[in-house]
């Protein structure tokens, strides 16, 4: 799996992926209610292209015509998207995007690293050192969904001694 910076032309395959992760993963933790509000803005291209701009934005490739994933960090440390296709689920795929995104919040000295993790996601991140804060229920289109507020610390980068 090739690991790189999204660009504004991925932004279709971005919002695909969005949209059949949630139909074909999520849509076992949720309501078929639930999963329509989610997966709504798929189509919004504008609105990936904002987010693959402002923040550290990754995409996963399987071959250079599939993605595997992908997921985004903001400056401010929050992990917005890490979602991995229903045909590359359990390959190590999310855990690739996450140590990369980790890695990008060190790079910038963040002291931490937060997320709102939806009912499915939240075992993947505990697994990996993530601490629940509160649970956290959320209206999306007129829909109520729960998610999970969750953080992460980072240990501060270590300084050379004089």
């Amino acid at each position: 799996m090739l690991l790189r910076r999204a660009t504004a032309a991925d932004a279709p395959r971005i919002g695909q992926l969005f949209y059949d992760t949630i139909t074909q993963v999520n849509a076992a933790d949720y309501t078929p209610a639930q999963v329509a509000a989610w997966r709504a803005g798929w189509q919004n291209l504008p609105g990936w292209a904002a987010k693959i701009e402002q923040q550290y934005f990754l995409v996963a490739e399987a071959t250079p015509d599939t993605l595997g994933g992908f997921a985004s960090l903001a400056s401010d440390g929050y992990l917005d998207f890490l979602f991995v296709s229903a045909a590359h689920q359990r390959q190590g795929i999310a855990r690739q995007l996450l140590t990369a995104l980790l890695e990008q919040a060190v790079r910038l000295g963040l002291s931490g690293v937060h997320t709102d993790a939806s009912s499915t996601a939240r075992p993947f991140f505990s697994h990996h050192g993530f601490r629940l804060k509160r649970e956290q229920e959320l209206v999306v289109r007129g829909v109520r969904l729960t998610n999970y507020r969750m953080n992460q610390l980072l240990a501060p980068p270590l300084r050379p001694t004089t």
